[in-house]
């Protein structure tokens, strides 16, 4: 399993850092801890924990990382901090600040969804406060203690590392285990931001490729891509670059609704049957080249900008979840028919169920996949 020396050093060794910003922050000194590599155990097993990230001190935090402000950096250097303190990996660290991001864009907020009429279960409007819209009414706390950033950073943190597995889950299964909201997938959005803004404010920038290149710290060993026990595995390994949905890419002939989820890296980077069944497409369409799958009750996945000669199936083809099927392409440059409607070197990946194409995401998730990333997990994720 990878791992990055600059991850596996950021060891805090008697560090004390007071927040001071607009938001009710109270100091907290950060206590030495040192820890392995981030999912694995002294003896390198694979265990979900690992090397907690430092944030930087309040005086060298950036300005602004993409649309968050100084204000909103403060509140996630606060909840990486708190977890550091705490002892939670990186990756716990980051999943925290997706879900303060999903929750209350990162601010600290003295309201919460009751405002629109959202109600409980039981029929009784919410009471969510805070940066995690915890629900003082229902055992988080006092209004008080849910507004106070570090004690809800560390509410956040207490019930993450009780959920079993949380470390092999899809970041956002993780996060709505803990915060058992309506919908699982709600804090997926988030990830990508939450991994740049710990990045920037951690002044660490291989956390970005090490969370993107191994996004289940527990993951099956000894294979490229692994393969889950429900018998599905990475179409590629690579960073997503262009999610399920609405989009406008200003490429000409490109489509305005997404049928399916890129995962971008070199051209020529291995493709794999994300899943065994019957070869039904291998060669040149309108769309470049491309491979489907069938893999019975109504599953199909497509791969489409396929290098053109990297093919290593024809139609009728049986093959294994796992399997090398092709190599990746999309450089008009270097494969101007096979590249198809692309602008680089990526796969565009599909999941169709009973002829309707559906985000992957989720699809592959439950399955015990997290695409892209360069291991799968053992087993589906918690809550799927």
């Amino acid at each position: 399993m990878k791992r990055t020396a600059a991850i596996a050093a950021a060891v805090v060794v008697a560090l004390l850092v007071v927040f001071a910003v607009p938001v009710g922050l109270v100091g907290m000194a950060l206590v030495s801890a040192s820890f392995g590599g981030v999912g694995e155990s002294e003896d390198g097993g694979c265990t979900g924990e690992g090397s907690p990230i430092t944030a930087l001190p309040p005086d060298q935090l950036p300005v602004q990382v993409g649309g968050w402000s100084q204000e909103q950096l403060a509140n996630a250097a606060t909840i990486v901090a708190v977890g550091q303190q705490r002892g939670v990996p990186l990756r716990g660290q980051t999943i925290a600040v997706m879900t303060a991001m999903g929750e209350s864009s990162l601010v600290n907020v003295g309201y919460g969804d009751d405002r629109h009429g959202v109600t409980n279960p039981d029929g009784a409007l919410t009471c969510s406060l805070g940066l995690f819209q915890q629900q003082w009414c229902l055992g988080w706390g006092t209004k008080e203690q849910v507004m106070d950033p570090v004690y809800a950073a560390g509410k956040f943190y207490e019930r993450l590392v009780t959920v079993p597995d949380w470390g092999a889950m899809a970041p956002t299964l993780a996060a709505h285990a803990v915060q058992r909201n309506a919908d699982p997938w709600h804090y997926a959005k988030w990830w990508d931001a939450a991994v740049e803004v710990v990045a920037a404010i951690s002044g660490e920038a291989a956390i970005s490729d090490l969370l993107h290149e191994d996004d289940a710290p527990c993951a099956v060993a000894g294979d490229a891509t692994g393969v889950s026990l429900e018998g599905w595995a990475n179409p590629a390994v690579g960073s997503r670059s262009s999610g399920f949905g609405p989009r406008n890419t200003g490429i000409p002939g490109a489509s305005m609704y997404h049928l399916g989820q890129d995962i971008a890296n070199d051209c020529r980077t291995p493709l794999y049957a994300a899943a065994a069944g019957t070869v039904t497409a291998a060669g040149l369409t309108s769309y470049g080249n491309v491979i489907a799958i069938d893999h019975g009750q109504g599953a199909i996945t497509r791969y489409l900008h396929v290098l053109t000669g990297s093919l290593m199936v024809d139609v009728g083809d049986q093959v294994q979840a796992g399997q090398q099927i092709g190599g990746m392409g999309g450089d008009k440059d270097l494969d101007p028919k096979g590249a198809g409607t692309s602008s680089g070197c990526h796969l565009h990946f599909e999941v169709i169920v009973n002829g309707e194409a559906i985000d992957p995401m989720p699809f592959m998730s439950s399955r015990g996949v997290n695409l892209g990333s360069s291991l799968t997990p053992q087993g589906p994720p918690a809550g799927a």
